[in-house]
């Protein structure tokens, strides 16, 4: 078992605690022009930041194993908590029951995307990286053109590539993504960004950082290569402020899954109470630093990565063969 690196830990629990954090935020930033703002900034990196990192540690692919864990660890988990989801909102919101496999609920997009990541990386592996980042960018740039209507969240699939992309080739070549030099304009740069949110409202603004934005007129395509050169500044301007030592929230990095999955279940059921207006007073933003840090530390137990330790409970290819030998 490989030792865990402290600083990448710290990138996940930070990354994971603005995701919990975004989604409380997600119904009142029309409430406030500080939430706006706020909302914008973390939602600017927080998600490429994620699938990033999954590229950097992307660095073999090959053999029954590395597809069965695919299938165990993303695919298997979709098909689940989408029927779990499902049956959750239709008591939650008094919906008529619906599964739609075809199209992901609410953050299951995540699973889906980072799964066909994994299940191309054998090709991508064996591709120049001089060719792959700016196919993979054109790809990022055409999706735009087309009205996917949340299929398989293809549009998110595509527009998120490059950054799988990116963390992959960095990742395969070792290179460091912490550059202490960028630490002291980091937050003179994020500041900045709040700043700007805070005075202009953007239309269009969430559905481009979404990954879910149709292009109106080509000028959309320069918008969204836009994106993506400013989107990696600020990643990497965020990566270089994280501490190299253990902190507070380390331990929530190696449990960064079974939080991403599990804390809709809390989020969505308080937002539907009528005490989540708190949100929009002057006390949201503490609420939700300690709200966010519960519901963190609540699923980042033991119990709920066991639940999902599906190639634990499972037969693996492997040993199905060996029996039938």
């Amino acid at each position: 078992m490989s030792e865990r690196i402290a600083y990448f830990d710290n990138s996940k629990a930070i990354l994971i605690l603005l995701v919990v954090g975004g989604h409380m935020l997600t119904p009142f930033i029309d409430d406030s022009r500080f939430l706006y703002s706020l909302y914008h900034v973390i939602f600017i990196f927080h998600m490429p930041a994620f699938i990033f990192l999954a590229g950097y540690f992307t660095r073999k692919a090959s053999g029954t194993r590395y597809f069965w864990k695919i299938f165990t660890t993303f695919l298997l988990p979709y098909v689940i908590f989408q029927v779990v989801y499902s049956i959750y909102y239709t008591n939650l919101y008094q919906k008529s029951f619906a599964i739609e496999f075809l199209t992901p609920r609410w953050a299951m997009w995540f699973l889906l995307c980072i799964a066909a990541y994994k299940l191309i990386s054998p090709l991508l592996l064996k591709m120049k990286a001089s060719i792959l980042l700016p196919l993979s960018i054109g790809a990022g740039l055409a999706v735009g053109y087309f009205d996917v209507e949340r299929f398989l969240s293809l549009d998110r699939l595509f527009v998120f590539l490059p950054f799988f992309v990116l963390g992959m080739v960095m990742g395969c070549r070792k290179k460091p993504i912490r550059f202490p030099h960028m630490k002291w304009i980091a937050p003179v740069v994020l500041g900045g960004l709040f700043l700007l949110f805070y005075l202009y409202k953007i239309e269009g603004l969430a559905d481009l950082l979404y990954g879910t934005y149709v292009y109106e007129s080509n000028t959309d395509l320069l918008i969204r290569l836009t994106y993506y050169v400013g989107t990696a500044i600020v990643m990497f301007l965020f990566f270089s402020m994280i501490p190299e030592g253990p902190i507070v929230v380390t331990p929530l990095g190696s449990r960064t899954f079974a939080i991403y999955l599990f804390h809709g279940f809390v989020i969505k059921w308080f937002l539907e109470q009528q005490s989540s207006e708190v949100i929009a007073t002057i006390w949201g933003v503490p609420f939700i630093l300690v709200f966010t840090l519960f519901i963190s530390t609540l699923f980042a137990l033991p119990f709920f990565s066991k639940l999902l330790a599906f190639d634990r409970w499972l037969p693996s290819p492997d040993k199905l063969t060996s029996a039938r030998r």
